[in-house]
């Protein structure tokens, strides 16, 4: 299993090349928005880099709070998380890349505002958020700890919420939400059913 060393600079690593692709993509599509501003919530931001902080520290500095066992099993959780903090970079990026001007870290709806069903949207209506729900779950097998237990259940109860609210805006806003909503899954894409041979 990995050391508190070595989970602190993975968490580390997975937060620089988390917020460093946000960055780049708030700032690249910021551009293209019609709304007044970025897509950028500064409290928000604030508040994650805050929490950010802690989880890179705490394995290192607290690792009272965290679970370690030499086992096999625990190492081979932590390559399992390590999996799936790759698998939800390549999904956040996917997903940002097609949802364009139109991400915000808050709900609203912009001008000339767009349904996006291209890319991971053709398969689920928040792939966002399920690579934030990826990413957190990742944390928790690489370093499975009350913080990082703490921040995943923060994560899928403030997106589920969010997702939710977006829904409702945009169901009563945006032609053609509705019929999305009925026809796409919200965070996972549904097993595709295989045609049977005859």
């Amino acid at each position: 299993m990995f050391s508190g060393f070595h989970k602190t600079v993975i968490t580390l690593v997975v937060m620089i090349i988390f917020y460093t692709t946000d960055f780049l993509l708030l700032s690249r599509y910021d551009r293209e928005r019609r709304a007044e501003g970025s897509g950028r919530s500064w409290d928000f931001t604030v508040m994650v880099v805050i929490v950010a902080a802690f989880l890179v520290v705490q394995p290192a500095l607290l690792p009272w709070l965290g679970l370690h066992t030499d086992a096999w099993w625990g190492g081979l959780l932590q390559v399992v998380g390590i999996f799936l903090l790759l698998g939800a970079f390549g999904l956040h990026w996917w997903a940002r890349v097609h949802l364009r001007q139109f991400y915000a870290e808050r709900v609203e709806i912009q001008p000339e505002h767009r349904l996006v069903t291209s890319g991971p949207y053709a398969y689920m209506r928040h792939p966002t958020f399920t690579s934030f729900f990826t990413l957190a779950i990742g944390l928790v097998l690489v370093n499975p700890s009350l913080p990082t237990l703490m921040a995943a259940i923060y994560t899928f109860w403030d997106f589920s919420r969010a997702a939710r609210q977006e829904e409702e805006l945009l169901a009563e806003n945006l032609p053609g939400y509705a019929d999305y909503i009925a026809r796409t899954p919200r965070f996972l894409p549904r097993p595709r059913k295989c045609p049977r041979d005859n």
